[in-house]
């Protein structure tokens, strides 16, 4: 999973520098998870501070998942490929479903 990462932070130039996290102008990631990735919003969430999350996924099965600042910056915080839909809110522990 880490070698996606390292892409994304190699196609948004300046986008690690002096942070740990692949962020730039929300228009550009979504410029390579929507148009390269072939990803479509799943899910939404507020998180602390007045950001968001999103959960992205494609029909190959590759998945992102981004964080959006208040700032307009958006960050890649992980993608990979295997995202199966589970049908609905599942519980936490346990077997996956």
């Amino acid at each position: 999973m880490l070698r996606p990462i390292l892409a994304a932070a190699l196609l948004l130039p300046g986008a690690a520098t002096a942070q740990t996290l692949p962020c730039a102008a929300r228009e550009r990631v979504l410029t390579f998870v929507i148009d390269q990735r072939g990803e479509t919003r799943l899910a939404t969430g507020d998180a602390a501070r007045g950001a968001t999350i999103e959960v992205f996924a494609a029909e190959s099965g590759s998945w992102s998942l981004l964080l959006n600042l208040p700032d307009g910056r958006a960050c890649l915080l992980a993608n990979g490929t295997g995202f199966a839909a589970t049908g609905g809110l599942q519980p936490a522990r346990g077997e996956p479903a």
